[in-house]
């Protein structure tokens, strides 16, 4: 078999093989000695930096008043902000979290404003009858039925007794029936005697305020036509109230036009007898 002559190119073949496998010697030698590098850095991070972090942690939540990553993390999202949220649930140094706090709901508002006032009296100077009688007669705020009352300056009536009974009837329409019996007394501190000729007494019963119909008995007082001085006088009086009405019953005591009509609200006694 004759040999054929080599070539230029078939020279410079083992050369090129040879010069590819150092290369690729190199490059795998250069991956080990990056992977070792990487290795040892991170057996050299958790042997001696992660416990200086969590140590730093612990010594920064064990701080009063200093809070945690995650506590700030989580007021910050809720502000938009580093700050944390007011109302956010987050106790305070040295305080408890309130029971509406830790269940995230929101405390009761506390009631504001001032209290209300009575109304003014009704000024009569310069006015004629007419427009006298256009204004209407101002109603105080109610109170409860054992409360004293403020009727003007130095004069408080006062709900002193008041029973079930079965109501008596001898006026002109009046029906007898379960009714209830009162007496309202009225202190005169003033200087001065207090009519109590104009005095008026009325009674409302139930959620729309039905009047309630005056009884002659049993052993109705009229009030004194005036009470001197520092003294008090008083009345008895009897109304027809439903049993089923008692829950909610209004009694108004009118000692002037001039003056505001004092309202006293509650559950009268049950029943048709003291």
């Amino acid at each position: 078999m004759n040999k054929q002559p080599s070539t230029p190119a078939d020279k410079r073949r083992p050369a090129g093989r040879r010069t590819r496998l150092v290369a690729t010697a190199l490059g795998v030698s250069a991956l080990l000695a990056v992977g070792g590098v990487a290795w040892a850095s991170g057996l050299k991070y958790s042997g001696s930096d992660a416990p200086a972090a969590q140590d730093s942690t612990v010594g920064a939540s064990a701080q009063p008043g200093t809070a945690s990553p995650d506590s700030a993390g989580a007021a910050a999202a809720q502000t938009g902000s580093g700050t944390p949220a007011p109302g956010s649930g987050t106790p305070t140094p040295g305080s408890a979290p309130t029971p509406s706090a830790a269940a995230g709901v929101p405390a009761a508002a506390k009631p504001s404003g001032p209290p209300e006032v009575d109304p003014a009296p009704v000024d009569r100077k310069g006015k004629s009858d007419q427009e006298l009688a256009a204004i209407a007669q101002p109603t105080a705020a109610p109170v409860d039925l054992t409360a004293k009352k403020a009727v003007k300056g130095g004069v408080t009536a006062t709900i002193t007794e008041m029973t079930a009974v079965q109501g008596v009837a001898t006026g002109i329409g009046e029906v007898a029936g379960p009714a209830v019996r009162f007496k309202i007394t009225v202190v005169n501190a003033t200087a001065t005697p207090l009519s109590l000729d104009r005095a008026l007494v009325d009674v409302s019963y139930g959620k729309d305020d039905a009047p309630a119909s005056q009884l002659s008995g049993p052993d109705p007082v009229a009030f004194p036509a005036s009470v001197a001085a520092g003294a008090s006088g008083a009345g008895v009086f009897v109304f027809a109230v439903p049993l089923e009405a008692r829950d909610t019953v209004k009694i108004h005591f009118n000692l002037e036009a001039e003056t505001p009509i004092a309202t006293f609200a509650g559950r009268a006694p049950a029943g048709t007898k003291p």
